[in-house]
């Protein structure tokens, strides 16, 4: 991993100082991620609920509105007919809650990951059509699905599209009324998540009916969980709904959430972008993966404490299930790897009858960052191969499935992450077209950068300085973690843990002082018998955790070289 470190001219540094009366810290933050005006600021400092888009910007919102409005009118049955992943549960929830509120008779719809798939089902549409609903809006899933909304509307039934998925526009969608930001000429920001996307919808209903926005904003916390799980970049509009989310979430309404957050210990902090990555995505992911996928949209929906406790216990039992066989999958490929002598492959494309569609997905990702490759993996059954696809940068993989769709069942997904079923007969064929796409790019293994901000001694660090970092919060895709390094570190106490004891903890010695420090996914890096005769370069950034109801300081760790290697001088 190469190491890039900021190059701002000193002199600019200071000028902004005095220009804009923040500390150097902070202007020197702003200005690494291109931050140089005071509009600039403003927006980025304080992402403002009244700085939303006008959801009318979408062509044909104004049909969206109209349907659901006559819908509300002739107490017609609505469904929200979500994917079964953190995005599409979360999408579907928030459209419950926020019709539900305004009078609209609406029930949602999860399909199951391993009977049904990705986009609309026929099966799901008929049960829908049982049960009486008349019109169908889709969220976070859907865009490809122009043959079942065809098959929806000759029984009757009316369907929105509401995706983000889809890029390019394709012979058959002007016969879908779609609601996509990566398809719209006139709406400008193309990066929210399915459940943004779903905000968008809400918001324009209830404008129209003239109510105040506040009242939806009451359940931006769920919006907030679907957008930082679903990784979209972490600007403008996905900047507001993240940050309004994280101050919602405190006192949420949601019953499960208050719940859910006492059993994870996390009711007397504030929330991060973090503790829903780590923490609150997970489990909700794994009802989607292992568990019934409907029952993480009824943890955000139902009210009643006997069924809020039941599901977290279920999302316990998928969540461990998940990890296990996550472990299993992941160290039957990484080990037939090792073995293996050709070493400079460009891609990963395995299958298998005995892995779980469920959990593949994060195996690929795991894979394609140790490997720096693109990654298909295939889980078979019945004639039939589910697979998750995780690319890197320079290789778009939705755009390759696409132009093999007729050879696949069902695809969707992003440029880096997607899935597609096919039948196994066609899978050699459906390798030979990626291969030949890969080729096609012309891209070499790149090396991984870490961006760093600049020196800073952990010793320095102070409530100023995490004040400054907590300003540019949250972070995520498009707004890195601000990174510092120091020089000629010391390690004690070092113990592994985790998987595979790939994190460790330690504490760092410095100027008398230890810092305790905690490292992800880098234990490889460390040799547990001689580090205590090293010392290190590290890169890090600050964070407050809690620790037996005490909130301390901790020094995160994300990378780290040697310095001076005296285990080396004396034992070799």
């Amino acid at each position: 991993m190469r190491w890039e470190f900021s190059g701002l001219d000193n002199d600019l540094v200071d000028k902004k100082v005095r220009e804009w009366e923040f500390t150097e810290n902070l202007t020197r933050l702003l200005l690494n991620r291109g931050v140089d005006t005071k509009e600039k600021i403003e927006e980025f400092i304080e992402p403002h609920v009244e700085k939303f888009r006008d959801p009318f910007e979408f062509e044909r919102m104004d049909t969206v509105v109209e349907k659901i409005l006559n819908l509300k009118e002739k107490g017609k049955k609505l469904y929200i007919y979500g994917d079964y992943d953190v995005d599409g549960i979360t999408a579907a929830a928030f459209l419950v809650h926020a019709f539900r509120a305004i009078g609209i008779d609406v029930e949602y719809y999860i399909p199951n990951r391993m009977e049904e798939g990705y986009g609309l089902d026929k099966k799901a549409i008929d049960y829908i059509d049982q049960r009486g609903g008349k019109l169908i809006i889709t969220v976070d899933t859907g865009v490809n699905s122009v043959e079942e909304v065809e098959y929806a509307k000759g029984i009757g039934i009316d369907v929105v599209i509401t995706d983000h998925h889809k890029i390019v526009k394709e012979e058959g969608d002007e016969k879908l009324l779609i609601i996509n930001p990566k398809l719209s000429d006139r709406y400008t920001f193309k990066f929210l998540a399915g459940a943004g996307v779903a905000l968008k919808v809400a918001q324009a209903v209830y404008k129209k009916l003239g109510i105040p926005l506040e009242k939806l904003y009451e359940y931006i916390d769920i919006v907030m969980i679907g957008t930082v799980a679903d990784v979209v970049p972490m600007v403008d509009e996905n900047r507001i709904i993240i940050k309004k989310g994280l101050e919602v979430i405190k006192n949420t309404k949601v019953k499960g959430l208050t719940y859910l957050m006492r059993y994870l210990k996390l009711q007397n902090k504030d929330i991060t972008t973090t503790d829903v990555s780590f923490f609150i995505s997970p489990l909700l992911n794994s009802l989607g993966r292992i568990g019934v996928s409907k029952v993480g949209a009824d943890f955000f929906t139902v009210e009643d404490d006997f069924e809020i406790y039941n599901i977290i216990e279920e999302m316990k039992k998928s969540n461990k299930k998940r990890r296990e066989l996550e472990r299993s999958i992941f160290s039957e490929i990484d080990a037939e790897i090792q073995n293996n002598e050709d070493k400079d492959f460009k891609y990963l494309f395995l299958k298998s009858e005995r892995w779980h569609p469920g959990v593949i997905g994060v195996v690929s990702s795991r894979l394609a960052m140790k490997y720096n490759v693109p990654v298909v993996l295939i889980a078979l059954r019945d004639g039939i191969g589910k697979a998750s696809c995780r690319s890197i940068k320079g290789i778009n993989v939705f755009n390759m499935l696409r132009e093999m769709g007729d050879r696949l069942l069902r695809f969707g997904g992003h440029d880096l992450a997607a899935g597609f079923i096919a039948e196994t007969e066609m899978l050699d064929e459906i390798e030979e077209k990626l291969k030949a796409s890969i080729n096609e790019t012309g891209r070499e293994k790149e090396e991984k950068v870490l961006k760093i901000d600049g020196k800073f001694p952990i010793e320095n660090i102070d409530d100023s300085l995490l004040e400054d970092l907590n300003s540019i919060s949250p972070y995520g895709l498009g707004n890195e973690h601000p990174l510092f390094i120091d020089e000629a570190l010391s390690f004690e106490n070092l113990k592994k843990f985790g998987v595979e004891n790939r994190h460790f903890k330690t504490f760092i010695r410095k100027g008398g002082k230890r810092y305790s420090a905690v490292a992800f996914d880098l234990a490889h890096k460390i040799d547990e018998f001689g580090y205590a005769l090293q010392k290190f370069d590290v890169v890090y950034h600050p964070e407050k955790v809690y620790y037996r109801g005490e909130e301390i300081l901790q020094i995160r760790i994300k990378d780290f070289r040697v310095k001076d290697d005296f285990y080396n001088i004396f034992t070799k």
